[in-house]
């Protein structure tokens, strides 16, 4: 079939149609060898998958007029080893360019994602040969006559709209991984690993790999491309699983599946041995990843549609979403594999809008089960902190409920057998009478320190007064002083503030080598108390004590919980501790 041509074609000239095909095993990419043989007239192009023919293609052109006419052959695919273009008029033959990934990306006259062949049409016929080189992939390259001028404007409409798409397919992925990074939830995983497949499917199919690779290896591209779209086949099952639990629904389709992947896995393990690259194991493997792509897609459709009907939560929005998603996959990649349908010359919008639906409408979906993530981790972190504040109290209350046991014991037994023991001794023996005496005050001290002290608001500076005076020794010195003290809070609180101060006396007396220590107590006009402990001992590393805590600091820091109060420790070894405690009365 001849195209008549002239200067007033404005739009894209879909050159199926037009199309005569030679196909050989010949790879000699030589003009004179196929000039003289018979093209079949094919009006579908050449499409499908493909095993080891090499194709030429033939187009017969014809112009009325007496000028020449220059015009664009453009085939928009990237994934073609060679694409060589000859041209024959008046019996002579030329050679008008050689593209392809194995030739330099700056060989193309225009800038584009598929091969722009330059033709010029001179008045008369002319034939435009075209020798087309890829083994063993799917093949596409439907042509299109256009002009420069309009070949320009789709080059720069596709570079936008994929930059757009870049963009956006790098700030999702970010989010992904940043998602998975702080929650550690499998959901972002699977989506992060399917953003990368996907993405690098993309790239490889738009021959990003040139931009970096003078020479693109083709075996570099296919690996990538089958390495890419395995990671999807194995982390979208598992994606949608997280959203809808769709394996326990159907757990016999689901392990079946994956039974089915294993095959997938085998055929993509066989191709990273590179001489396979060049036999029939890469033909079958990609027979097998273009049939097992539609059975996984539809098969997770009928699972989503299963929980769609059993109305499990998200699985409306998922079937809605995920119907959207299969139908670009399918108009995209899927059905003009198979030969089924032609391409626009913006082939790869289909898959832009289809994967900017699917981020969409997943990231919708992770946002809405992130947020009942945080809502519920967020009830689980009040629940465990009440949890862990239940257990302080029930160590605490058991600590005061054996303290109390203890000093009871100590004041009815102990203190009432050495009080009959001082009645039936010789009362002239003095000596014995004080040491007994001291016992007697040594042991009502402390029953007194351990059994818990019915503190009021009004008693506690009395309180801590006495407790000072007990504390206090010939050598050890024990000063309080209290400012602007008012109605301090209630009675649990000030409790546990009285067995904070008495532990910070006990661990002063054990373990600081202390002269002095100074008790102060503020209370402002907030509502707030602040207590402050010093002392001028040889003070501690409190990083040690910390990772290495005695029991005085832990009773300390789960009285201070309590009470929600705050604690600062200032020490520096040889130079002294301070504490600040800060507490609200209201709180």
């Amino acid at each position: 079939m001849v195209i008549t041509i002239d200067n007033n074609i404005e739009t894209p000239l879909d050159l199926n149609k037009y199309t005569y095909i030679y196909s050989t095993t010949d790879t000699n990419s030589k003009i004179e060898s196929v000039i003289n043989n018979e093209f079949r007239y094919s009006p579908n192009g050449v499409k499908g998958i493909n095993r080891d023919t090499i194709y030429w293609k033939q187009y017969k052109f014809y112009n009325p007029s007496k000028d020449t006419i220059n015009f664009y052959i453009y085939i928009p695919y990237s994934i073609i080893n060679k694409v060589i273009a000859y041209s024959e008029h008046s019996n002579k033959t030329e050679h008008i360019t050689s593209l392809g990934m194995l030739y330099k990306r700056a060989d193309k006259e225009i800038n584009a994602i598929g091969y722009p062949i330059p033709i010029t049409l001179a008045p008369g016929k002319t034939n435009i040969y075209i020798y087309i080189k890829i083994f063993n992939l799917a093949l596409r390259t439907n042509s299109f006559l256009v002009t420069k001028e309009v070949l320009i404007d789709t080059v720069m409409a596709d570079e936008r709209i994929i930059w757009f798409w870049k963009g956006i397919f790098l700030i999702t992925t970010i989010i992904a991984f940043s998602l998975f990074l702080v929650t550690r939830i499998r959901m972002f995983l699977f989506y992060l690993l399917l953003n990368i497949g996907m993405g690098v499917y993309f790239f490889a199919e738009m021959g990003d790999i040139t931009k970096y690779i003078e020479i693109s290896p083709f075996n570099i591209t296919v690996l990538l491309k089958t390495t890419s779209i395995l990671l999807a086949f194995i982390s979208f099952p598992l994606l949608i699983n997280q959203i809808v639990p769709i394996a326990k629904l159907r757990p016999r389709i689901w392990r079946f599946m994956y039974y089915v992947l294993s095959i997938v896995v085998l055929s993509w393990l066989a191709i990273l041995i590179p001489h396979f690259l060049s036999t029939k194991v890469l033909f079958y493997t990609t027979i097998i990843y273009n049939y097992y792509a539609p059975f996984m897609l539809i098969l997770q459709m009928y699972l989503v549609f299963v929980a769609f009907r059993a109305k499990v939560n998200n699985s409306k929005y998922l079937f809605v979403g995920y119907s959207g998603y299969i139908m670009a996959m399918f108009l995209y990649a899927i059905l003009p594999n198979l030969g089924l349908i032609k391409p626009s010359l913006h082939i790869y919008n289909t898959f832009i809008y289809g994967s900017l639906f699917e981020i969409i409408m997943f990231m919708s979906l992770i946002g809405k089960e992130t947020l009942f993530v945080y809502s519920h981790r967020s009830s689980l972190l009040e629940k465990q902190k009440e949890h862990q504040t239940d257990i302080i109290n029930a160590i605490v209350k058991s600590q005061e409920s054996e303290r109390d046991r203890l000093g009871k014991e100590i004041h009815d037994m102990i203190g009432t057998n050495i009080s009959v023991i001082k009645q039936n001794i010789d009362a002239s023996n003095k000596p014995l009478i004080e040491i007994i005496d001291r016992t007697i005050k040594h042991t009502r001290d402390l029953s007194h320190g351990l059994v818990t002290p019915m503190i009021k608001n009004d008693e506690f500076v009395d309180e801590i007064d006495d407790l000072c005076t007990l504390f206090s020794q010939p050598d050890f010195s024990v000063k309080s002083s209290f400012f602007n003290w008012k109605r301090a809070c209630s009675e649990e609180k000030i409790v546990h503030l009285y067995r904070i101060i008495q532990e910070l006396l006990n661990n002063a007396v054990k373990h600081s080598k202390a002269s002095n220590v100074l008790l102060q107590f503020i209370s402002n006009d907030n509502d707030e108390i602040i207590v402050m402990y010093e002392d001028d001992g040889i003070g501690f590393d409190y990083k040690s004590a910390y990772y290495d805590k005695g029991l005085g600091l832990i009773n300390i820091e789960n009285r201070v919980k309590l009470i929600d109060a705050k604690i600062i420790f200032d020490t520096v070894i040889d130079k002294g501790t301070t504490i600040i405690i800060e507490l609200n009365k209201k709180s």
